[in-house]
Protein backbone atom coordinates (compact mmCIF):
# COMPACT_ATOMS: atom_id res chain seq x y z
CA UNK A 1 0.00 0.00 0.00
CA UNK A 2 2.85 2.36 0.92
CA UNK A 3 4.41 1.92 -2.70
CA UNK A 4 0.84 2.74 -4.48
CA UNK A 5 0.27 5.94 -2.02
CA UNK A 6 3.59 7.36 -2.35
CA UNK A 7 3.80 6.74 -6.40
CA UNK A 8 0.57 8.47 -6.83
CA UNK A 9 1.35 11.63 -5.04
CA UNK A 10 4.58 11.92 -6.31
CA UNK A 11 1.88 11.73 -9.58
CA UNK A 12 -0.30 14.09 -8.19
CA UNK A 13 2.25 16.68 -7.01
CA UNK A 14 4.02 16.59 -10.41
CA UNK A 15 0.57 17.24 -12.10
CA UNK A 16 0.12 20.54 -9.57
CA UNK A 17 3.64 21.86 -9.98
CA UNK A 18 2.92 24.27 -12.93
CA UNK A 19 -0.28 25.88 -10.76
CA UNK A 20 1.22 25.84 -7.45
CA UNK A 21 4.45 27.45 -8.21
CA UNK A 22 2.57 30.34 -10.07
CA UNK A 23 4.18 33.67 -8.99
CA UNK A 24 1.97 36.21 -7.04
CA UNK A 25 -1.35 35.84 -5.67
CA UNK A 26 -4.74 35.20 -8.09
CA UNK A 27 -8.33 35.56 -6.76
CA UNK A 28 -8.89 35.52 -3.12
CA UNK A 29 -5.65 34.08 -2.09
CA UNK A 30 -4.30 37.27 -1.03
CA UNK A 31 -8.05 37.78 1.71
CA UNK A 32 -7.03 34.73 2.94
CA UNK A 33 -3.12 34.46 3.62
CA UNK A 34 -3.96 38.47 4.66
CA UNK A 35 -6.32 36.67 7.58
CA UNK A 36 -3.82 33.65 8.68
CA UNK A 37 -0.92 36.23 8.86
CA UNK A 38 -2.82 38.71 11.22
CA UNK A 39 -3.88 35.17 13.49
CA UNK A 40 -0.49 34.31 13.32
CA UNK A 41 1.23 37.64 14.44
CA UNK A 42 -1.07 38.05 16.94
CA UNK A 43 -0.92 34.98 18.23
CA UNK A 44 -4.95 34.03 17.91
CA UNK A 45 -6.12 30.74 17.06
CA UNK A 46 -9.89 30.95 17.95
CA UNK A 47 -11.12 34.44 16.02
CA UNK A 48 -10.26 35.23 12.54
CA UNK A 49 -9.47 39.00 11.96
CA UNK A 50 -8.95 40.78 9.01
CA UNK A 51 -7.61 44.26 8.79
CA UNK A 52 -7.95 43.60 13.08
CA UNK A 53 -11.78 43.13 13.42
CA UNK A 54 -13.31 39.74 13.34
CA UNK A 55 -14.46 38.23 10.29
CA UNK A 56 -16.76 35.36 10.12
CA UNK A 57 -17.61 35.08 6.73
CA UNK A 58 -15.70 31.19 6.66
CA UNK A 59 -14.58 29.18 10.15
CA UNK A 60 -10.91 29.13 10.68
CA UNK A 61 -9.50 25.41 9.68
CA UNK A 62 -8.03 26.87 6.67
CA UNK A 63 -6.29 29.60 8.18
CA UNK A 64 -5.06 27.07 10.92
CA UNK A 65 -4.06 25.06 8.30
CA UNK A 66 -2.06 28.02 6.37
CA UNK A 67 -0.65 29.39 9.80
CA UNK A 68 2.22 26.70 10.14
CA UNK A 69 3.31 27.19 6.58
CA UNK A 70 3.76 31.18 6.62
CA UNK A 71 5.81 30.61 10.07
CA UNK A 72 7.63 28.24 8.09
CA UNK A 73 8.26 29.58 5.15
CA UNK A 74 7.23 33.24 4.80
CA UNK A 75 4.76 34.68 2.99
CA UNK A 76 5.16 32.78 -0.10
CA UNK A 77 2.50 31.93 -2.52
CA UNK A 78 3.72 28.29 -2.92
CA UNK A 79 4.06 27.99 0.61
CA UNK A 80 0.47 29.01 1.12
CA UNK A 81 -0.63 26.63 -1.49
CA UNK A 82 1.19 23.61 0.31
CA UNK A 83 -1.95 22.30 2.48
CA UNK A 84 -4.25 22.09 -0.26
CA UNK A 85 -1.67 20.38 -2.88
CA UNK A 86 -1.04 17.61 -0.37
CA UNK A 87 -4.32 17.32 0.65
CA UNK A 88 -5.12 16.31 -3.06
CA UNK A 89 -2.47 13.89 -2.29
CA UNK A 90 -4.45 12.37 0.55
CA UNK A 91 -7.58 12.87 -1.59
CA UNK A 92 -6.35 10.76 -4.33
CA UNK A 93 -4.71 8.23 -2.30
CA UNK A 94 -8.18 8.03 -0.51
CA UNK A 95 -10.04 7.21 -3.31
CA UNK A 96 -7.41 4.58 -4.71
CA UNK A 97 -7.64 2.21 -1.88
CA UNK A 98 -11.35 2.61 -1.01
CA UNK A 99 -12.25 2.06 -5.17
CA UNK A 100 -9.36 -0.93 -5.33
CA UNK A 101 -10.78 -2.45 -2.27
CA UNK A 102 -14.06 -3.16 -3.53
CA UNK A 103 -13.80 -2.50 -7.30
CA UNK A 104 -10.45 -4.41 -8.09
CA UNK A 105 -7.25 -3.12 -8.50
CA UNK A 106 -7.81 -1.24 -12.05
CA UNK A 107 -10.73 0.85 -10.47
CA UNK A 108 -8.51 1.63 -7.72
CA UNK A 109 -5.97 2.98 -10.06
CA UNK A 110 -8.19 4.48 -12.21
CA UNK A 111 -10.24 6.34 -9.71
CA UNK A 112 -6.90 7.32 -8.19
CA UNK A 113 -4.97 9.00 -11.06
CA UNK A 114 -8.76 10.25 -12.06
CA UNK A 115 -8.93 12.45 -9.58
CA UNK A 116 -5.01 13.37 -9.63
CA UNK A 117 -5.68 14.20 -13.42
CA UNK A 118 -8.23 15.73 -13.43
CA UNK A 119 -8.37 18.84 -15.00
CA UNK A 120 -10.09 20.92 -12.45
CA UNK A 121 -7.98 19.15 -9.81
CA UNK A 122 -4.74 20.34 -12.07
CA UNK A 123 -5.81 23.75 -13.02
CA UNK A 124 -7.21 25.25 -9.49
CA UNK A 125 -6.51 22.84 -6.46
CA UNK A 126 -3.17 24.15 -6.03
CA UNK A 127 -4.12 27.16 -4.50
CA UNK A 128 -4.47 29.22 -1.18
CA UNK A 129 -8.18 29.46 -1.22
CA UNK A 130 -11.01 27.41 0.93
CA UNK A 131 -12.72 25.32 -1.65
CA UNK A 132 -10.09 23.01 -3.05
CA UNK A 133 -9.29 21.75 0.94
CA UNK A 134 -13.24 21.78 1.86
CA UNK A 135 -14.03 20.17 -1.35
CA UNK A 136 -10.89 17.50 -0.53
CA UNK A 137 -13.02 17.05 2.94
CA UNK A 138 -16.12 16.91 2.15
CA UNK A 139 -15.35 14.41 -0.50
CA UNK A 140 -13.67 12.50 1.48
CA UNK A 141 -16.20 11.91 4.21
CA UNK A 142 -19.12 11.11 1.88
CA UNK A 143 -17.03 8.48 0.37
CA UNK A 144 -16.08 6.87 3.48
CA UNK A 145 -20.35 7.23 4.83
CA UNK A 146 -21.26 5.45 1.21
CA UNK A 147 -18.48 2.82 1.61
CA UNK A 148 -19.26 2.12 5.27
CA UNK A 149 -22.90 2.24 4.65
CA UNK A 150 -22.80 -0.10 1.74
CA UNK A 151 -20.18 -2.56 3.44
CA UNK A 152 -21.73 -2.44 6.68
CA UNK A 153 -18.43 -0.87 8.11
CA UNK A 154 -18.95 1.45 11.31
CA UNK A 155 -15.26 2.39 11.47
CA UNK A 156 -15.67 3.81 7.87
CA UNK A 157 -18.80 5.44 8.88
CA UNK A 158 -17.09 7.22 12.18
CA UNK A 159 -14.06 8.30 10.06
CA UNK A 160 -16.87 9.96 7.24
CA UNK A 161 -18.39 11.99 10.04
CA UNK A 162 -14.89 13.32 12.03
CA UNK A 163 -14.20 14.79 8.16
CA UNK A 164 -17.89 15.99 7.67
CA UNK A 165 -16.72 17.84 10.78
CA UNK A 166 -13.16 19.25 9.68
CA UNK A 167 -15.77 20.02 5.57
CA UNK A 168 -17.94 22.12 8.10
CA UNK A 169 -14.62 23.61 9.90
CA UNK A 170 -13.93 24.50 6.34
CA UNK A 171 -16.63 26.12 4.82
CA UNK A 172 -19.77 25.77 7.07
CA UNK A 173 -23.33 24.86 6.04
CA UNK A 174 -22.33 24.62 2.17
CA UNK A 175 -21.12 20.88 3.08
CA UNK A 176 -24.66 20.10 3.52
CA UNK A 177 -25.35 21.14 -0.14
CA UNK A 178 -23.36 17.78 -1.21
CA UNK A 179 -24.36 15.52 1.42
CA UNK A 180 -28.02 15.53 1.55
CA UNK A 181 -27.99 13.84 -1.61
CA UNK A 182 -26.40 11.03 0.08
CA UNK A 183 -28.20 11.28 3.11
CA UNK A 184 -31.21 10.94 0.85
CA UNK A 185 -29.75 7.68 -0.81
CA UNK A 186 -28.72 6.65 2.56
CA UNK A 187 -32.32 6.87 4.09
CA UNK A 188 -34.35 5.42 1.36
CA UNK A 189 -31.91 2.34 1.24
CA UNK A 190 -30.60 2.02 4.87
CA UNK A 191 -33.05 3.72 6.74
CA UNK A 192 -30.03 5.57 7.97
CA UNK A 193 -28.53 2.89 9.61
CA UNK A 194 -25.14 3.73 11.58
CA UNK A 195 -26.73 7.66 11.73
CA UNK A 196 -25.33 8.28 15.21
CA UNK A 197 -21.50 6.78 13.70
CA UNK A 198 -21.74 9.75 11.71
CA UNK A 199 -23.46 12.40 13.01
CA UNK A 200 -22.24 12.58 16.80
CA UNK A 201 -18.39 12.88 15.87
CA UNK A 202 -19.18 15.54 12.66
CA UNK A 203 -21.03 16.92 15.58
CA UNK A 204 -18.23 16.44 18.07
CA UNK A 205 -15.72 17.67 15.79
CA UNK A 206 -17.32 21.19 15.31
CA UNK A 207 -18.38 21.85 19.41
CA UNK A 208 -14.56 21.22 19.85
CA UNK A 209 -13.92 24.76 18.28
CA UNK A 210 -17.71 26.50 18.71
CA UNK A 211 -17.97 25.29 22.27
CA UNK A 212 -15.00 27.54 23.25
CA UNK A 213 -15.61 30.32 21.06
CA UNK A 214 -18.77 30.79 22.26
CA UNK A 215 -18.36 30.45 25.89
CA UNK A 216 -15.44 32.67 25.67
CA UNK A 217 -14.88 34.86 23.04
CA UNK A 218 -17.81 36.02 21.08
CA UNK A 219 -21.66 35.45 21.78
CA UNK A 220 -22.65 33.35 18.60
CA UNK A 221 -25.19 35.82 17.43
CA UNK A 222 -22.48 38.18 16.51
CA UNK A 223 -20.89 35.54 13.50
CA UNK A 224 -24.44 33.68 12.57
CA UNK A 225 -25.58 36.60 11.33
CA UNK A 226 -22.87 36.88 9.15
CA UNK A 227 -22.19 33.26 8.79
CA UNK A 228 -26.46 33.30 7.28
CA UNK A 229 -25.58 36.32 4.70
CA UNK A 230 -22.33 34.08 3.54
CA UNK A 231 -24.67 31.03 2.87
CA UNK A 232 -29.07 30.65 3.19
CA UNK A 233 -28.77 34.48 3.21
CA UNK A 234 -27.64 34.60 -0.40
CA UNK A 235 -31.17 33.33 -2.34
CA UNK A 236 -32.27 36.86 -1.31
CA UNK A 237 -30.03 37.99 -3.93
CA UNK A 238 -31.53 35.76 -6.84
CA UNK A 239 -33.21 37.71 -9.77
CA UNK A 240 -34.45 36.99 -13.15
CA UNK A 241 -30.95 37.24 -14.17
CA UNK A 242 -29.91 34.20 -12.30
CA UNK A 243 -32.83 32.26 -13.98
CA UNK A 244 -32.31 33.55 -17.45
CA UNK A 245 -28.36 31.90 -17.14
CA UNK A 246 -29.61 28.73 -15.25
CA UNK A 247 -28.70 26.29 -18.75
CA UNK A 248 -25.13 27.76 -18.88
CA UNK A 249 -24.60 26.67 -15.36
CA UNK A 250 -26.27 23.26 -16.13
CA UNK A 251 -24.00 23.27 -19.06
CA UNK A 252 -21.05 24.23 -16.59
CA UNK A 253 -21.82 21.48 -14.35
CA UNK A 254 -21.35 18.98 -16.54
CA UNK A 255 -18.08 20.41 -18.11
CA UNK A 256 -16.35 20.46 -14.97
CA UNK A 257 -16.75 16.21 -14.59
CA UNK A 258 -14.75 15.96 -17.60
CA UNK A 259 -12.92 13.43 -18.61
CA UNK A 260 -14.80 10.75 -16.60
CA UNK A 261 -18.58 12.39 -17.38
CA UNK A 262 -18.67 10.78 -20.88
CA UNK A 263 -18.94 7.03 -19.12
CA UNK A 264 -22.04 8.54 -17.16
CA UNK A 265 -24.22 6.40 -19.13
CA UNK A 266 -22.01 3.42 -19.07
CA UNK A 267 -24.13 0.15 -17.78
CA UNK A 268 -20.85 -1.24 -16.19
CA UNK A 269 -22.67 -4.08 -14.24
CA UNK A 270 -24.97 -5.15 -17.20
CA UNK A 271 -28.79 -5.73 -15.89
CA UNK A 272 -29.04 -3.96 -12.09
CA UNK A 273 -30.66 -6.09 -9.37
CA UNK A 274 -33.49 -3.81 -8.05
CA UNK A 275 -33.03 -4.14 -4.50
CA UNK A 276 -29.40 -2.52 -4.74
CA UNK A 277 -25.95 -4.88 -3.99
CA UNK A 278 -23.67 -2.90 -1.60
CA UNK A 279 -21.41 -1.57 -4.22
CA UNK A 280 -24.20 -0.09 -6.14
CA UNK A 281 -25.56 1.64 -3.10
CA UNK A 282 -21.98 3.19 -2.47
CA UNK A 283 -21.73 4.64 -6.29
CA UNK A 284 -25.35 5.98 -5.67
CA UNK A 285 -24.61 7.24 -2.62
CA UNK A 286 -21.80 9.36 -4.33
CA UNK A 287 -23.27 10.23 -7.25
CA UNK A 288 -26.91 10.91 -5.28
CA UNK A 289 -24.34 13.85 -3.58
CA UNK A 290 -23.24 15.08 -7.08
CA UNK A 291 -26.90 15.32 -8.33
CA UNK A 292 -28.50 16.61 -5.74
CA UNK A 293 -26.18 19.40 -4.91
CA UNK A 294 -26.45 20.89 -8.96
CA UNK A 295 -30.45 20.97 -7.88
CA UNK A 296 -29.79 23.33 -5.11
CA UNK A 297 -27.03 25.02 -6.15
CA UNK A 298 -29.17 26.51 -8.99
CA UNK A 299 -31.31 28.47 -6.37
CA UNK A 300 -28.17 30.36 -5.31
CA UNK A 301 -27.32 33.33 -7.28
CA UNK A 302 -23.72 33.61 -9.13
CA UNK A 303 -23.16 30.01 -8.57
CA UNK A 304 -19.18 30.34 -9.41
CA UNK A 305 -17.18 27.26 -11.05
CA UNK A 306 -15.48 26.57 -7.47
CA UNK A 307 -18.83 26.02 -5.26
CA UNK A 308 -19.04 22.69 -7.72
CA UNK A 309 -15.33 21.35 -6.89
CA UNK A 310 -15.84 18.76 -4.85
CA UNK A 311 -18.79 17.36 -7.34
CA UNK A 312 -15.51 16.69 -9.30
CA UNK A 313 -14.56 14.32 -6.94
CA UNK A 314 -17.60 12.61 -5.90
CA UNK A 315 -18.58 12.09 -9.58
CA UNK A 316 -15.53 10.62 -10.34
CA UNK A 317 -15.50 8.28 -7.40
CA UNK A 318 -19.18 7.30 -8.60
CA UNK A 319 -18.68 6.65 -11.95
CA UNK A 320 -14.78 4.77 -12.36
CA UNK A 321 -16.02 1.23 -11.79
CA UNK A 322 -17.58 1.60 -15.09
CA UNK A 323 -14.69 3.71 -16.60
CA UNK A 324 -12.01 0.31 -15.34
CA UNK A 325 -14.99 -2.20 -16.52
CA UNK A 326 -14.88 -0.22 -20.25
CA UNK A 327 -10.78 -0.29 -20.05
CA UNK A 328 -11.00 -4.00 -19.44
CA UNK A 329 -12.76 -4.58 -22.41
CA UNK A 330 -10.78 -6.98 -24.57
CA UNK A 331 -11.96 -5.51 -28.02
CA UNK A 332 -11.13 -2.82 -30.35
CA UNK A 333 -13.05 0.75 -29.94
CA UNK A 334 -16.41 0.81 -31.18
CA UNK A 335 -17.36 3.17 -33.68
CA UNK A 336 -18.95 5.75 -31.26
CA UNK A 337 -15.62 6.07 -29.00
CA UNK A 338 -13.80 5.98 -32.37
CA UNK A 339 -15.45 8.72 -33.91
CA UNK A 340 -15.65 11.04 -30.68
CA UNK A 341 -11.36 10.14 -30.69
CA UNK A 342 -10.99 10.93 -34.50
CA UNK A 343 -13.13 14.61 -34.20
CA UNK A 344 -10.61 14.69 -31.53
CA UNK A 345 -7.80 14.50 -33.32
CA UNK A 346 -9.01 16.10 -36.11
CA UNK A 347 -9.87 19.11 -34.01
CA UNK A 348 -6.45 18.95 -32.65
CA UNK A 349 -4.59 18.59 -35.57
CA UNK A 350 -6.79 22.16 -37.11
CA UNK A 351 -5.66 23.90 -33.91
CA UNK A 352 -2.62 23.51 -34.19
CA UNK A 353 -2.32 25.07 -37.99
CA UNK A 354 -4.45 27.42 -37.08
CA UNK A 355 -3.57 28.96 -33.05
CA UNK A 356 -0.14 30.11 -34.01
CA UNK A 357 -1.67 32.91 -36.17
CA UNK A 358 -4.21 33.98 -33.51
CA UNK A 359 -3.23 36.76 -31.39
CA UNK A 360 -2.34 35.77 -27.29
CA UNK A 361 -2.17 32.40 -27.76
CA UNK A 362 1.10 31.01 -26.75
CA UNK A 363 3.03 28.58 -27.87
CA UNK A 364 1.72 26.13 -24.71
CA UNK A 365 -1.75 25.83 -26.58
CA UNK A 366 0.25 24.95 -29.80
CA UNK A 367 2.00 21.76 -28.01
CA UNK A 368 -0.97 20.44 -26.45
CA UNK A 369 -2.73 20.56 -29.39
CA UNK A 370 0.24 18.81 -31.02
CA UNK A 371 0.49 16.08 -28.70
CA UNK A 372 -3.47 15.54 -28.70
CA UNK A 373 -3.51 15.11 -32.07
CA UNK A 374 -0.57 12.83 -32.04
CA UNK A 375 -1.91 10.65 -29.11
CA UNK A 376 -5.46 10.15 -30.54
CA UNK A 377 -4.04 8.90 -34.08
CA UNK A 378 -2.86 5.63 -31.47
CA UNK A 379 -5.73 5.31 -30.01
CA UNK A 380 -7.16 1.29 -30.92
CA UNK A 381 -8.34 0.04 -27.56
CA UNK A 382 -10.58 0.97 -25.27
CA UNK A 383 -7.83 1.06 -22.45
CA UNK A 384 -5.75 3.66 -24.71
CA UNK A 385 -9.00 5.84 -24.90
CA UNK A 386 -9.06 6.07 -20.56
CA UNK A 387 -5.48 6.67 -21.00
CA UNK A 388 -5.92 9.35 -23.70
CA UNK A 389 -8.75 11.08 -21.04
CA UNK A 390 -5.78 10.77 -18.48
CA UNK A 391 -2.53 11.93 -20.33
CA UNK A 392 -4.52 14.96 -22.07
CA UNK A 393 -4.82 17.33 -18.72
CA UNK A 394 -1.04 16.76 -17.68
CA UNK A 395 0.30 17.29 -20.64
CA UNK A 396 -2.49 20.82 -20.48
CA UNK A 397 -0.80 21.36 -16.95
CA UNK A 398 2.66 21.22 -18.41
CA UNK A 399 1.94 23.01 -21.54
CA UNK A 400 -0.67 25.52 -21.05
CA UNK A 401 -0.57 26.19 -17.04
CA UNK A 402 3.21 26.37 -17.23
CA UNK A 403 3.14 29.09 -19.24
CA UNK A 404 0.50 31.15 -17.36
CA UNK A 405 2.91 30.76 -15.05
CA UNK A 406 5.54 31.85 -16.53
CA UNK A 407 3.27 35.21 -17.97
CA UNK A 408 1.77 35.37 -14.87
CA UNK A 409 3.84 38.88 -13.61
CA UNK A 410 2.84 40.25 -16.83
CA UNK A 411 -0.76 39.86 -16.41
CA UNK A 412 -2.74 42.81 -16.30
CA UNK A 413 -3.96 41.59 -12.88
CA UNK A 414 -1.16 40.98 -11.20
CA UNK A 415 -0.38 43.44 -8.45
CA UNK A 416 2.53 42.86 -7.16
CA UNK A 417 4.71 45.01 -9.32
CA UNK A 418 2.75 48.40 -8.45
CA UNK A 419 2.77 47.30 -4.68
CA UNK A 420 6.78 47.49 -4.73
CA UNK A 421 6.07 51.38 -6.16
CA UNK A 422 2.82 51.72 -3.27
CA UNK A 423 5.49 50.47 -0.65
CA UNK A 424 8.26 52.96 -1.59
CA UNK A 425 6.00 56.11 -1.85
CA UNK A 426 4.43 55.31 1.47
CA UNK A 427 7.61 55.00 3.33
CA UNK A 428 8.59 58.35 1.73
CA UNK A 429 5.62 59.67 2.91
CA UNK A 430 6.35 58.31 6.31
CA UNK A 431 2.95 56.91 6.06
CA UNK A 432 3.90 53.11 6.97
CA UNK A 433 3.57 53.25 10.80
CA UNK A 434 0.04 54.90 11.12
CA UNK A 435 -1.29 53.64 8.07
CA UNK A 436 -4.78 52.22 8.23
CA UNK A 437 -7.20 50.48 6.02
CA UNK A 438 -10.97 51.55 4.85
CA UNK A 439 -13.01 49.47 3.46
CA UNK A 440 -11.88 46.49 1.41
CA UNK A 441 -8.05 46.78 -0.11
CA UNK A 442 -6.71 43.85 -2.09
CA UNK A 443 -4.89 41.28 -0.53
CA UNK A 444 -2.49 40.81 -3.15
CA UNK A 445 -1.32 43.99 -2.87
CA UNK A 446 -1.08 44.45 0.82
CA UNK A 447 1.14 41.48 1.17
CA UNK A 448 3.57 42.41 -1.91
CA UNK A 449 3.81 45.28 0.46
CA UNK A 450 4.25 43.96 3.26
CA UNK A 451 1.50 45.49 4.96
CA UNK A 452 -1.19 44.66 7.01
CA UNK A 453 -2.99 47.91 8.21
CA UNK A 454 -6.23 47.94 10.77
CA UNK A 455 -9.55 49.37 9.71
CA UNK A 456 -12.84 48.51 9.05
CA UNK A 457 -13.15 46.24 6.41
CA UNK A 458 -16.63 46.54 5.15
CA UNK A 459 -16.15 50.20 4.82
CA UNK A 460 -18.83 51.11 7.12
CA UNK A 461 -17.53 53.40 10.02
CA UNK A 462 -15.28 56.61 9.95
CA UNK A 463 -11.27 56.37 9.93
CA UNK A 464 -9.59 57.52 12.40
CA UNK A 465 -6.29 56.78 11.69
CA UNK A 466 -3.31 59.04 10.63
CA UNK A 467 -2.83 57.78 7.00
CA UNK A 468 -5.74 55.88 5.31
CA UNK A 469 -5.52 53.63 2.26
CA UNK A 470 -8.58 52.52 0.31
CA UNK A 471 -10.55 51.69 -2.90
CA UNK A 472 -11.61 54.37 -4.94
CA UNK A 473 -15.57 54.40 -5.35
CA UNK A 474 -16.49 55.90 -8.65
CA UNK A 475 -18.65 59.08 -8.23
CA UNK A 476 -17.71 59.10 -4.25
CA UNK A 477 -15.30 60.44 -1.87
CA UNK A 478 -12.49 57.55 -1.08
CA UNK A 479 -12.24 58.46 2.32
CA UNK A 480 -14.90 60.13 4.53
CA UNK A 481 -13.88 62.62 7.33
CA UNK A 482 -11.24 64.86 7.14
CA UNK A 483 -8.82 63.62 4.62
CA UNK A 484 -6.69 64.70 2.14
CA UNK A 485 -5.77 62.10 -0.74
CA UNK A 486 -1.96 62.45 -0.84
CA UNK A 487 -0.94 59.64 -3.69
CA UNK A 488 -3.08 57.36 -6.01
CA UNK A 489 -2.39 54.17 -7.16
CA UNK A 490 -3.80 53.94 -10.25
CA UNK A 491 -4.02 50.04 -11.61
CA UNK A 492 -5.59 48.63 -14.76
CA UNK A 493 -8.54 47.41 -13.13
CA UNK A 494 -9.02 49.18 -9.33
CA UNK A 495 -7.37 52.72 -8.43
CA UNK A 496 -6.25 53.00 -4.46
CA UNK A 497 -5.48 56.33 -2.53
CA UNK A 498 -3.65 57.09 0.34
CA UNK A 499 -5.14 60.00 2.03
CA UNK A 500 -3.58 61.58 5.38
CA UNK A 501 -5.69 63.33 8.05
CA UNK A 502 -5.54 67.24 7.83
CA UNK A 503 -6.54 67.14 11.78
CA UNK A 504 -3.85 64.90 12.88
CA UNK A 505 -1.67 66.40 15.28
CA UNK A 506 2.41 66.96 13.67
Amino acid sequence: MLARALALACLTIVGALPAWWLDGWTGTEGRRVQIALEMLRAGEWMVPTLGGEPTWAKPPLHYWLLRPMLDWFGVVPWAARLPSVLLTAVTAVTAMELLRRWFGRGAGWIGGLGIALSPLVLFEWPTAEIDPVFACFTAMSLWMLATGVGRQSRGLVVASGVLAGLALLSKGPPFFLFAVGAYLVWWRRRGLRFALAHFAPMLAVVAAYFAPLWLFHVPPSSMLAVASDESVGRLAYLDWDHVVSIPSYWLRAVAVQAPFVFWCFWEWRGARDARMDDGDLTLRMCSGAAVVAVVLLTFFPGRPTRYLLPNVLLFTFAVTPAVAHYARLPIPVGPVARRCVRGVGIAAAVAMLVLPFVPAVGVGAVALAAATALAAAFVARPWHVVALCLAVPLVAAWTVGLERAWSRPDNRRAQEPAAVVLRRELDALGATPGLGMHGHVEGPLLLAADLLPRGDESGRTVPTAAWVIAEVPPGNEPVPGPYRARLRLCLPTKTFVVAERVDAPR
